[in-house]
């Protein structure tokens, strides 16, 4: 893929998937959680594909995505990052205690940081590899 090609596409992977989290975030907000669900999970899948195509590791079926976060995450020691989708998983049921017993909303609220910040950390990393130019071998790129 041309590399204006590759980033047209980046750049509008960065859009949509910071745009998702932004919506997200807003329908939590609103009550609205299993519609934020949604939204995490395409705000996340596209940061992820962002990376890989960044790196030119293309990454494009659900579970190739969801592999190559977990891959990422070693990479970069980040657990947030490694168990994004693991914790995307368990969203559903943890939303559904904490709407039974309103006591443990806070425990929603900190799923929503770490994926916020995985989503950010991937962005990031998204960044640090376009900086760093084609001439530079992948583990100075991205820190590996």
């Amino acid at each position: 893929m041309a590399e204006s090609t590759a980033t047209a596409r980046i750049n509008r992977y960065r859009s949509q998937s910071l745009r998702l989290l932004d919506n997200a975030l807003d329908e939590m907000r609103g009550g609205h959680w299993l519609r934020s669900e949604e939204l995490l999970w395409g705000s996340l899948t596209l940061a992820v594909k962002g990376v890989a195509l960044s790196r030119n590791e293309p990454a494009e079926d659900d579970a190739a995505v969801k592999a190559y976060a977990v891959r990422l995450g070693h990479e970069l020691r980040d657990r947030r990052v490694r168990e994004a989708f693991a914790t995307l998983d368990t969203l559903g049921d943890s939303l559904e205690r904490a709407r039974e017993s309103r006591r443990r909303v806070d425990r929603v609220f900190q799923t929503l940081d770490d994926i916020s910040a995985a989503v950010e950390r991937l962005w990031d990393l998204v960044d640090e590899v376009i900086n760093a130019g084609p001439g530079q071998p992948a583990e100075e790129k991205y820190g590996g």
